[in-house]
Formats: C-alpha cells, structure tokens, sequence
C-alpha cells in the first residue's frame, strides 16, 4: 500500500462513508472508497461530499453522484448505473462503446436482419435502450474529478474495447477492470470472447476465444500499473492482483492448448493455427497437435458425387438422394447432372445440421424437385422456425412439411440402408446419416462435426457441451457402434477418414483434461456455464405481434450443475407492457432443460418498433440482471 495522508477533510469523509457502510450491504475497502457488492460491484468514492461512482449502485443506496465510471457496454453490468444518470450523473464510457450505449435502439432494429448469416457471433448483451453519454475516453486519457487523477487504460479482451480505470485514494491505487477477471484467477466465461483474428486470417466464426491474445495482454498491462488492489465489475475484490493475473493467464493458456491439441481447424488452416498458438501461448510454445486420422487418398465410392458441401448418393438406377443443400450452386450442379442423364430424380434430402450453408436452398429445392426432406428430431424445431432462435449462420428461410426421424431409425432406398441419428458435434443441433450399401460399404456422414485433425468446436456459441453422454462424448461414443469398416465424411473435406481406436480415445482423454482447465478457471460450480452462452434464453428469440396483443413467452434454463437448483426468473418489459406473472421459479434437474412460461401484452398505443424483453436469472449464488433477451417486432 501507499503512505496513506489523512486530512481534517479525510476525517468528514470517514464520518460520511461510516454512514453508508452502516445500510446492508456495502463495505468499506480504505477511509474513502467503499462497494456495495451484489449482482455487480458498485463502488463509491468520497471526496468534499460528493460521490464518483464506477459501474453503478447495485443496492439502490444513492439518491445522486456526480459521475459514473462505466468500463464497458454490456448491459448485464452496465444496468447498475442508469438509475443514477436519470438522476443527474454524468457519465464516462469508452470512446468507442458510445453506439453501444447512445445507438442502442438502431442496434436492435438491424438485428432483426442481421442476425440471420451472422458469422461474426459478436455479444448481444447491450443495452435495450439507450444511456445518455457525457464523456467518451479512450486509453492515456485522464478524468479529474474533486482533485483525482483518475487514468484510463485500454484493455480489450472479454469486451470488444472495454477500458479500465486507475486511481491512487487514501494512498492505496485501485484498479477497476470491469469483466476482465474474475476473483482469484478466474473469468466469467469463454464465449464472450469470440472474435475473428485477423493476423492469423481466422474469421469470427472460426475465432474461438478469439480475443484471448487480447486478454492476455490486458492483463499484462493492468500489472504495469502496479495495482495494490482490483476491483471487477463482478466477484470478490482482488487484494493481491500480481498472483491472481498471472493464475488467470496461465489458466488461459492451458485451456487454448487443450482446445488447440484436437482442433478440426488444424485440418483447414494448419499455418494458421500454428500463429495462433504463438499469439496466445508464445513464439516457443509447443502443441500437442493429434496425428491426423487414416485418410482415404483416392475419391470416394462413385456412388457419393461431392457438390461443393453437399453430397449426392446415387442409386445404379439413377435416382438420387441429396444430403444438405445451402446454395444455389448446390441446385444448378443437381438441375445439370439431370439434364445430362447422370441423375433421374430426387427422391429426398437429408440435413444434417441447421447452418445456413447446408439449409439455405433447402425449401426452394423441394419445391424444384419435389422430395420430401428428412431430418433427426432434435433438429427439426430450429429448421421450422428459425426467427425463434439466436445461434451462429442461421438461414431466415422456414422448411416446412419436415419428416422428423427419431434416432436410430432406418429406412430402406434402392440398394441402400440409411439410418439417422442424433449428433450433437459441431452444434448441438446436429445429426448424421450412416449409409450402408448392399455389398458391404458404410459411410458415415457426420456433417461438420469431425475432421482428420479432431473436432470441430471453434465457434463457442454452437454450444458444445462437455457433459458425460453428451456433445463430443455422445458422438464419439457413437463412432464407436458404427461398422468396423465404416469411412466418416464431412461435408466440408472430400476425402473420407477414420479414427483409430486410439485417436477416440485420445480426443476423449482431452476433453475430460479440458472439463478439469475449465473448472478452475470458471467461478460457476459446473464448467458447462462458462461455454454455453443459451444456458438461459428466451423462447421464442424474435416475434412479430400488434399493438393490443397478447403474446407468450418461454424462460428455457438448462441446469448445468450435479445437483437439482431452483432457478428464479423476472423480465423486464418495456414501459406500458404488461406481465403476467411478474416473477417465477422451477426447481429443474440436473442436465435437464426446462421452461418457465409468461404472457405479454403490448399496450394498445405501441408504437411500429422493435422492443427488448430481457430477463433477470437467480440461482446459487447469481444474480444474473438483464442477462437473457427476445426481441418483439410490432407491426
């Protein structure tokens, strides 16, 4: 700590944060700085009777301060100080969150487009309405205030262009560095940092953790301001910043080794990979890359036609069946074997998983060529009503009179067994079609799930989970009850592959090492948490209603933990909506998913706009505000 001065001045503002120390919960960190720790961590500074604030009052404490110090948008931390704005305080925010803040509403009149095809997977906690901006700052920036030199920081990494704050008061140096850790060597979670990274030419898509580097390097700098003592948006305030940063790096780059070791990626961008290792984990840095699966070198059978990511069986009579369709390359090249006699007909199209690139076409083909589509059941609600999710590359475009296929079930075609399954690998709504022909040959086509190099979970938001018996686990489970002789192929690679019985083994060894990372550098009691942005959302994501009606909604909460929890949900509506009820609880068990139902009406005098309903989540020990959010689109 630094020599601490106290002045006759110091001691009215002892007497005065006494006082507020005295209302449940708030606490006094030194003379002048105390915080009220709830669902975010508010803290107060006293200085002459007034209040600098940075995040917000949680506690409602405040009837009015002079600034408030945001460090980031998001609106699940950033809530905590609107009250105080509308009471007068002025506002600081970093230089380039201010559309965040200030263009909320054109933010959310876009995304009822923008969210279809969306391949940059960017958070879309922000805010539902607009806050007022006073003072936009960027990094080497000071703000004084009654004296203080407070310093800003740029610090990207679990946001975009966050900014942290420093300040030396009663001679201690505080450092509040919003969501940038978490605790002692912990983060909230990993899918807030997905971004594309453009010196390794990797897109956001592609981008898992992307923003690791980014973090990493925050982290580096928030040390050379040599704190004595951090304060997160969230979680216990950090009294021994040098031992917990460098916990949380270390804990970071063990995680990115281990997602690196298996990654499908290392298949598609081989050098592109290595320079993320490097970027992350540093130039001397060695990955524990898996030996590519045995790769069948030669084409495959001439009865699998590859069409770009899509691929055609053919019968010896000619007929056909389509196995995904997401471009109009993929209908012309289909429309062209037919007119030159290679393909009499289509007799169906199976899909393997929701992306746009293997649905997009999928409704005008059937109506070209009039089949019937088939997909595994767990699939079929997001292919019928997309508007009612938010995931990564969703098409807009409804397929209707689906055959919904319950796993494990086989069906005859020509000289061909196909039978489908669930297949929960590169997103969890995913399935795969084993396809055995007469004479004795078995491929499995697993969509996007698996290449030679491992498994395909680059983009976090796809929800790949890490329980037993599910995700990768179930799948490669799977794997293993397929034919002795069978071949994989993924829409994407046209060479067929296998794993051996020793690579199974090895991805799965990884992934229960990685469940082991993650529970130490995730504060949540199960590590699934810290991976599965949709843990808690909304059903249905985007509808349409008119002024006057009554519309529903369904809280869908999978309970990630090892125990049943009690999970306690309220949404906050816009001004004039009406909620029924105004809160609600389920009790849901362990690894289920479960609904908690509401009605919503809009008022009769609602303006043509699209408005935010977002949902506040207890349980344990969170409280989640504004966490979860739909949009309503009123005609």
């Amino acid at each position: 700590m630094r020599n601490k001065i106290i002045t006759v001045t110091g001691f009215i503002l002892i007497f005065t944060l006494a006082g507020l120390c005295r209302a449940a919960g708030v606490q006094e960190l030194s003379p002048h700085v105390s915080i009220c720790q709830d669902s975010v961590n508010g803290v107060f500074i006293e200085r002459q009777g007034r209040t600098l604030v940075v995040y917000g009052d949680p506690c409602k404490k405040l009837k009015k301060a002079d600034k408030v110090l945001f460090t980031h948008s998001r609106r699940d931390v950033a809530w905590a100080g609107r009250a105080l704005l509308e009471s007068g305080a002025e506002s600081v925010v970093p230089l380039n969150e201010v559309d965040k803040f200030e263009k909320a509403g054109e933010f959310w009149s876009a995304f009822v487009k923008n969210r279809y095809h969306d391949y940059e997977q960017q958070t879309t906690k922000v805010p539902a309405e607009p806050l007022r901006i006073d003072q936009a700052v960027r990094g080497g920036e000071i703000v004084t205030w009654q004296g203080l030199a407070v310093r800003v920081l740029d610090t990207p990494g679990y946001s975009r262009n966050s900014v942290s704050y420093f300040v030396d008061v009663d001679g201690t140096r505080y450092g509040f560095v919003g969501d940038l850790i978490f605790g002692d060597g912990q983060l909230l979670d990993l899918y807030s940092l997905q971004n594309a990274v453009p010196e390794a030419q990797i897109g956001g898509y592609h981008g898992y953790a992307g923003r690791l580097g980014d973090l990493i390097s925050s982290l580096r700098e928030v040390l050379k301001q040599n704190p004595d003592i951090l304060v997160p948006a969230r979680g216990p305030v950090i009294e021994s910043p040098k031992p917990a940063v460098n916990r949380l790096i270390q804990r970071l780059q063990a995680a990115y080794k281990n997602y690196l070791s298996i990654n499908a990626g290392h298949w598609y961008f081989k050098e592109r990979y290595e320079t993320l290792a490097a970027r992350v984990l540093g130039a001397d840095s060695q990955v524990d890359w898996m030996p590519y699966a045995l790769v069948v070198k030669e084409a495959p059978p001439n009865w699998v036609v590859p069409i770009r990511n899509s691929r055609l069986l053919l019968s010896k009579d000619g007929s056909g069946f389509l196995i995904d369709c997401g471009s109009k390359a993929i209908m012309a090249e289909v429309t062209k074997l037919m007119k030159e006699g290679q393909l009499s007909r289509l007799d169906g199209i199976f899909i393997t998983h929701y992306h746009d690139d293997h649905t997009d076409k999928i409704a005008e083909s059937v109506v070209q060529f009039g089949c019937p589509v088939y997909c595994c059941r767990e699939l079929a609600d997001i292919l019928e009503r997309p508007e009612a999710y938010r995931l990564p590359a969703m098409t807009a475009n409804r397929i209707a009179n689906l055959t919904h296929l319950p796993d494990g079930h086989k069906m005859r075609w020509k000289e061909f067994d196909l039978t489908s399954y669930y297949f929960p690998g590169q997103t969890i709504y995913h399935g795969a079609l084993l396809v055995e022909k007469d004479d004795g040959q078995a491929i499995f086509f697993i969509g996007d799930s698996f290449t030679p190099s491992g498994i395909d979970d680059y983009c976090l938001q796809n929800r790949n989970f890490l329980h037993e018996g599910m995700g990768y686990f179930y799948c490669l489970d799977l794997i293993r009850k397929m034919p002795p002789n069978h071949l994989l192929v993924n829409q994407h690679v046209v060479e067929p592959f296998r794993f051996g019985k020793d690579q199974l083994e090895h991805i799965e060894a990884v992934l229960e090492k990685r469940k082991e990372i993650l529970a130490d550098l995730f504060p949540w009691d199960e590590p699934n948490y810290g991976i599965d942005e949709r843990w808690a959302r909304i059903y249905p994501y985007g509808q349409k209603a008119r002024a006057g009606q009554s519309l529903e909604i369904a809280v869908k909460i999978l309970n990630h933990s090892n125990s049943s929890q009690i999970f306690t949900v309220r949404p906050n509506v816009p001004e004039g909506f009406r909620l029924e009820p105004q809160t609600a609880s389920a009790s849901i068990e362990s690894r289920k998913e479960a609904e908690i139902h509401f009605k919503i009406t809009v008022p009769d005098h609602a303006s043509k706009s699209v408005y935010v309903i977002t949902t506040d989540v207890k349980f344990g020990k969170w409280d989640l505000r504004r966490w979860c959010e739909c949009m309503v689109e009123i005609d």
